[in-house]
């Protein structure tokens, strides 16, 4: 009967050590898919960004291209960044949960209207033939003035996510350690545990063989 008992104490240690390394793994696991989703959704507030900025660009040269041989093929991008800018920091803004970040973006708003009626601005004189306007304009630097303000705000923003990326690694990195580490030791707990219990069990098997 004591025997039994203890058999019986040892599997229920077992069973409880066993479901506390399942509970822990799963904890841990599902820290680790926490911080796995924070550093996936900001890589895609900086792709957001980026693409962003290359659209900008990419509409600045083209209408470059296009003042300098009237050839209205240049202005597409111009076209697709004119009609999608606001959007496209409405959903930036949407996507990142920093309030400094929100903020940079409130700020680019007015530049980045400000910069695409200065390129309207200049397209309409190019079409109309003044070019000594358009040169007049050009040499004025209000158009890179702006830019340069975006590219600073857009930095700002970018460099704020990137820290916050750092941290979401660095988050990322010290949960796996722990899993890991809860793993191991649990496991060689379990072993520890299941040897003596496997002693009893042989040890009752014997007797059991001696009886009969």
């Amino acid at each position: 009967m004591i025997k039994t008992n203890k058999i019986g104490a040892a599997l229920t240690g077992l069973i409880l050590l066993v479901a506390l390394v399942v509970s822990l793994s799963f904890w841990y696991f599902d820290q680790l898919e926490t911080s796995a989703e924070a550093r996936k959704h900001t890589f895609l507030v900086l792709n957001q960004a980026d693409d962003f900025m290359s659209a900008l660009k990419d509409a600045e040269t083209g209408q470059r291209g296009y003042l300098l041989t009237g050839d209205e093929t240049f202005l597409q991008q111009y076209v697709v960044v004119r009609d999608s800018a606001r959007g496209q920091l409405k959903d930036l803004r949407l996507s990142s949960s920093i309030d400094s970040v929100k903020r940079h973006l409130d700020a680019m708003v007015p530049l980045v209207d400000a910069k695409l009626s200065e390129m309207e601005h200049v397209i309409a004189l190019r079409k109309s033939g003044d070019t000594a306007a358009v040169q007049a304009f050009v040499v004025s630097g209000q158009g890179r003035l702006l830019m340069d303000s975006i590219r600073t705000e857009m930095r700002a923003v970018m460099q704020v996510e990137e820290a916050a990326l750092a941290q979401h690694e660095a988050e990322f990195q010290s949960k796996l350690r722990r899993l890991f580490a809860v793993i191991v030791i649990t496991s060689l707990m379990s072993l520890l545990f299941a040897l003596p219990f496997a002693y009893l069990l042989h040890r009752d098997s014997q007797q059991r063989l001696k009886n009969l």
